[in-house]
């Protein structure tokens, strides 16, 4: 498997494989609501997320095994551009459609705010395998592959990211990962993580 920069033409492949992955992420269960039409609403709400990262030219990275994608993950640098017209318009759209989201998102959010590091980071919004390739090494090669990236800018010092799956918080920390905040998100706990980088030497 090797890891690249996701390109337009990697969409809908990469959707499928981050459907597959939250399938049953709590997250994405509390933000959208597990049920009827959940699989489309991830999609949807992933689909915004990847258009919004690539338009601005944001980390989109996507692992690619002998079956196509099998991973992806995207976030933001130490930047917080804003998102094109085009995609702010589908998204009003898209949060207008399902009930509550707007009130569950500003509780997600707030939480956030308070875990996340004051110095400048780059943010892991979404990092997913499919369920397949589970215990092949995957993740900890993508989530590698996106620390470095990080590691690579001279203005980051760090990875900052959120999970309320308690298996991935061990995960997370086997990689150099320090729980920041833990707050309640529904009826799961949202863990706020971060991973410092050494401090960059030279001009």
């Amino acid at each position: 498997m090797h890891v690249t920069a996701a390109t337009p033409s990697d969409l809908d492949e990469s959707l499928r494989c981050l459907v597959r992955a939250f399938a049953r992420d709590p997250i994405t269960g509390f933000l959208l609501q597990a049920g009827p039409g959940y699989s489309e609403r991830v999609a949807q709400f992933f689909s915004l997320l990847m258009r919004a990262r690539m338009a601005l030219d944001m980390p989109v990275l996507v692992a690619r095994g002998e079956a196509g994608i099998v991973g992806a993950a995207m976030g933001y640098t130490t930047a917080r551009p804003s998102w094109p017209r085009s995609v702010t318009d589908d998204w009003d759209r898209f949060e207008k459609s399902i009930p509550g989201f707007s009130d569950r998102l500003a509780l997600y959010d707030e939480i956030a705010e308070k875990g996340k590091p004051r110095t400048p980071h780059y943010y892991l919004g979404v990092i997913g395998i499919d369920p397949t390739m589970h215990g092949l090494g995957l993740g900890p090669q993508l989530l590698k592959s996106f620390c470095d990236v990080s590691a690579g800018d001279r203005l980051s010092s760090g990875v900052y990211l959120e999970t309320a799956n308690p298996s991935n918080v061990r995960f997370y920390e086997r990689a150099g990962f320090e729980v920041t905040l833990r707050g309640t998100l529904g009826a799961a706990t949202l863990w706020c993580m971060f991973k410092g980088h050494a401090p960059h030497r030279g001009v």
